[in-house]
């Protein structure tokens, strides 16, 4: 084996309580110096892989690899301890201007070295983390690396992945992807796909399988209807001129049947109808088969209710202060109907405190709040504790049961986990509950904050076409920055007025 690769050999892999393997005979090659990207829906086993191929979780198979394996986000044995202190159990390989050096190159300043570790921020912690891990020797798997960064930190750290060797990186963020990545390794229903180029290349010529596909599964469906109406044909042909050496008559009538020529003229009929019956089958495998390539899901609908007044609310003067600490600084604002603003704004800029009193989460506020009660709000939290059943969830707000479940089998639930308590949910499947819900309520206003955390990117592009094919009233945050360019018809940066017409953020 040529030792430059990493080489996965009929892995199969399944949890306890799994109904089937996550992992059946996967095999998959790749090189060690590629930038690679690992991506697939939500329950395909991305983090499952990263674990297999670090010994964390043990499986059929073989994994051959002449590097050792460094896994992001890591674990930390003691938050009170110091950001040196914990480098150096993290990587004792590394010296400490190495590891300085990559500090220095993520932009963060040398003094975080001496605070304890729980004092830093989580932009901080993802990027010291990160820092460590490729002064030390071994080969990375990083799992969700932009995670708590900003816009402007998945930039600096996409520039910063793009000068590394080699590395295997799982993310849903198309912009991260795009400007650091050099390989795709999609995991798919049927397999894997492994192509070379970022995630844009790979989408490419996705999306040209899929059209293939899609008149193919045409085709094959038009080809089942002509099969199916041609054999129910011959084998009405077939019977008839089977019965028609019994066919009751005068003796002159029956002496002149040849009951063998007849025979084997139905047999031949027969034979036909069969090979047409067969062909129709085939059909409908082959449509089948196609069916577990197509990796869109249900198309999903917004519903807004239309407000009385075209402006939904304004805020003048607007600030928040916490413990004597302004948490959001004056704010000047307006929204009207129709329009998708995305609000920028770097961590702790005060996004997340806007959208809470916006949602009525905050009550107390400095300057000027203009927004009825009468007016109708959909908040989609960036961090909630969920418990309780999905019944319980959906009569909490109001909503149809059936409905929201619907919503949830389009974005790819499994019906297996409706029953299920919602605190046992991984990050991803509490978002989309958070959103289906949302996209239940008939709103004046959606108010969403960071709505993609933990979604894979299907996911993302769902929403994104059921934002934009609707006419609802949109305030969100959010870092993919392809999400918020498709979508947002104007960007606020707080502290700044709105930029009507700018579909970027600052």
């Amino acid at each position: 084996m040529d030792m430059s690769f990493i080489q996965i050999e009929n892995l199969t892999f399944s949890y306890s309580d799994s109904l089937k393997p996550i992992f059946s005979r996967l095999n998959v090659r790749f090189d060690t110096d590629w930038r690679l990207a690992l991506i697939g829906a939500n329950g395909m086993g991305k983090s499952t892989l990263l674990d297999l191929l670090c010994g964390k979780l043990k499986a059929e198979g073989r994994i051959s690899a002449n590097v050792t394996f460094r896994r992001f986000p890591c674990k930390i044995s003691d938050y009170n301890k110091t950001a040196y202190e914990l480098s150096e159990e993290i990587a004792p390989d590394a010296e400490f201007w190495q590891i300085e050096r990559e500090v220095n190159l993520l932009g963060l300043d040398g003094e975080i070295f001496y605070r304890p570790f729980k004092t830093l921020s989580g932009g901080e912690r993802t990027k010291f983390l990160l820092a460590v891990l490729f002064a030390g020797e071994g080969f990375p798997l990083l799992d969700e690396p932009t995670d708590h960064l900003d816009l402007e930190g998945r930039r600096q750290l996409a520039r910063y992945m793009r000068t590394k060797k080699g590395f295997l990186v799982v993310s849903h963020d198309r912009a991260f992807l795009d400007n650091c990545c050099d390989h795709i390794l999609a995991l798919t229903n049927t397999g894997t796909e492994l192509v070379r180029g970022n995630y844009t290349v790979w989408r490419e010529e996705r999306d040209k399988k899929e059209a293939n596909d899609a008149a193919r599964k045409e085709n094959l469906e038009k080809e089942r209807v002509r099969l199916e109406k041609a054999s129910k044909k011959l084998q009405k042909w077939a019977d008839k001129s089977e019965s028609a050496k019994w066919k009751q008559g005068n003796e002159r009538d029956n002496a002149d049947i040849d009951r063998g020529f007849v025979s084997a003229r139905a047999a031949k009929i027969q034979k036909r109808s069969l090979a047409a019956s067969e062909r129709k089958e085939n059909a409908v495998l082959g449509i089948k088969e196609l069916l577990k390539e197509f990796s869109d899901r249900e198309e999903l609908k917004i519903f807004p209710e239309k407000y009385f007044k075209n402006e939904l609310f304004r805020a003048e003067n607007l600030t928040v202060k916490a413990d004597g600490k302004i948490i959001l600084p004056e704010t000047n604002f307006k929204i009207c109907a129709g329009e998708r603003i995305a609000l920028a704004g770097k961590n702790g800029a005060g996004k997340s405190t806007f959208l809470k009193l916006i949602s009525r989460e905050i009550k107390d506020f400095g300057g000027i709040l203009n927004i009825s009660p009468k007016l109708k709000i959909s908040y989609v939290p960036q961090i909630a504790d969920y418990s309780g059943s999905l019944t319980e969830y959906a009569n909490k707000y109001g909503i149809d049961e059936s409905y929201f479940k619907a919503i949830l089998s389009k974005f790819g639930f499994n019906e297996r986990d409706f029953n299920r308590d919602m605190k046992f949910f991984s990050e991803g499947q509490k978002k989309k509950a958070a959103l289906a819900r949302s996209l239940c309520e008939r709103a004046h206003l959606y108010v969403w904050d960071e709505p993609l955390n933990y979604l894979d990117i299907q996911a993302r592009e769902q929403i994104a076409r059921a934002v934009k094919s609707s006419d609802v009233s949109l305030l969100f945050t959010e870092h993919d920055e392809v999400f918020t360019n498709e979508i947002a018809t104007s960007v606020y940066t707080l502290g700044s007025q709105i930029k009507n017409g700018e579909n970027v953020i600052d």
